[in-house]
């Protein structure tokens, strides 16, 4: 098995694990509203729990890096762990880097080949499980009685339920009573809203972070919203006020417990939560600011949670397929901007301009291999050596947001500069002092 799926299925447990967090507290702000809105929600932790890649955005509100476990560092003397928190890697770092039975192995490569192996049995055993508890139900409902359309009545099952994808049935205990119609309404608009996909999804989710405690609790909040949005569809949709006799049959099929094990199946959930829930759900649509607000709520929690946190290093270790951004070699360097021209020979000055340029911080993700025309001839650091040959050159778009490094005939990737107007004002000062 790669090392690869496991190190990305940690990194993607422990993004997942803030955004359950995130989602947990937004819940507090919508514990009045619908819980459609709530429920909605938990589609942005499972994104994060089950897609390794996303695109970057500044909005953003991770705090650290999405990827701090790497494949790479399996293969390098000294291996290292990067969250973007520099206070959390200057503790873990050290105990990464222990050396385990001698020289041979670390702590990071033993974590690795323990983990993998320990995460696979969990998740072989979930599955087996699974496949176990589905043919052992299918084999029970053989003896299940058609009722009318995809709705069957059985004698051994205590609570009902919807089962299946291609095509889902729902299946009744023989002593619904009054309470059957109301029962075929939760039931059907589970299968209609496809809540029997989003609970298989969920489940998935729980099987591949099986080790993660708040993976467990988002799966038990991801159910109960969806039972209760349920609920209250069914309590809208109706012609009449139904609540209490809608509270009624959820209080008399509250004395059978599902004891169902596979994720398609649709127990009654906790019945004093739900009777609460319903009492107090309206019975109009879902309209006006409050519902405006839940929308504007569950979009900024996206927006805020999909996207990755930019990563940002500072050019002499960022800009790769260049060795050094001027070499031993230079000694001088020719400034040229939209701002003015002007030759750095002081070797003090030349120190301090190397400086600056391999500090400039710049996104990690390259843009482009090549240069930009927007650059105009202009906005160029040329370093020479002592016979005034070219050493190196580094070039910037006309607004300073795009870097790139050009030696002999080499070129590096483009990278995106984190604050333009800082390197604009640098550069304006090295120009100022040398005029």
């Amino acid at each position: 098995m790669s090392d690869k799926v496991f190190l990305d299925i940690v990194n993607m447990s422990i993004t997942g694990s803030f955004a359950i967090l995130i989602i947990m507290l937004a819940r507090l702000l919508l514990k009045k509203a619908p819980k459609v809105f709530s429920y909605a929600l938990w589609f942005v932790a499972f994104f994060r729990l089950l897609v390794p890649v996303s695109f970057e955005s500044v909005l953003s509100i991770l705090p650290f890096n999405t990827t701090p476990l790497s494949t790479d560092m399996l293969y390098i003397e000294t291996p290292y762990v990067e969250t973007g928190i520099k206070a959390i890697d200057s503790v873990i770092n050290p105990v990464v880097a222990t050396e385990v039975f001698g020289s041979t192995a670390n702590v990071y490569q033993i974590f690795t080949f323990w983990g993998k192996i320990i995460w696979f049995i969990g998740v072989f055993a979930f599955c087996l499980y699974s496949i176990r508890s589905y043919s052992r139900l299918k084999k029970k409902l053989q003896s299940a009685v058609l009722l009318r359309d995809n709705i069957y009545i059985s004698q051994v099952v205590g609570t009902p339920f919807a089962l299946g994808l291609r095509n889902p049935k729902i299946y009744l205990p023989s002593n619904l009573a009054d309470a059957q119609e109301y029962v075929i309404a939760h039931e059907q608009t589970h299968l209609a809203r496809r809540d029997n996909l989003a609970k298989i999804l969920g489940y998935v989710v729980l099987i591949l972070h099986w080790f993660n405690p708040l993976v467990w609790l988002a799966f038990k909040l991801f159910v109960t919203d969806m039972e209760m949005s349920c609920d209250e569809s069914v309590i809208r949709n109706s012609k009449e006020d139904i609540r209490k006799e809608y509270s009624q049959s959820l209080l008399e099929l509250s004395i059978e417990k599902s004891t169902l094990g596979v994720p398609m199946a649709f127990a009654e959930g906790n019945p004093k939560e739900r009777i609460k829930n319903v009492m107090k759900s309206n019975t109009k649509k879902i309209i006006g600011f409050a519902g405006l607000g839940a929308v504007i709520l569950i979009a900024v929690i996206a927006i805020c949670l999909i996207p990755n946190r930019p990563q940002y290093a500072t050019a002499k270790d960022a800009i790769t397929g260049i060795p050094a951004i001027a070499t031993q070699s230079a000694t001088h360097a020719a400034i040229k901007t939209a701002d003015g021209n002007t030759t750095i020979t002081d070797s003090e000055d030349f120190n301090q301009l190397l400086t600056f340029i391999e500090g400039i911080e710049v996104n990690t993700k390259e843009v482009k291999r090549g240069s930009w025309n927007d650059s105009e001839g202009n906005n160029k650091i040329t370093f020479y050596r002592a016979d005034n040959s070219m050493d190196s050159v580094i070039s910037f778009t006309s607004d300073y947001s795009k870097i790139w490094i050009e030696t002999n005939a080499t070129l590096s990737f483009t990278y995106s500069v984190k604050d333009p107007a800082e390197v604009q004002k640098g550069l304006a000062a090295f120009l100022g002092s040398n005029s």
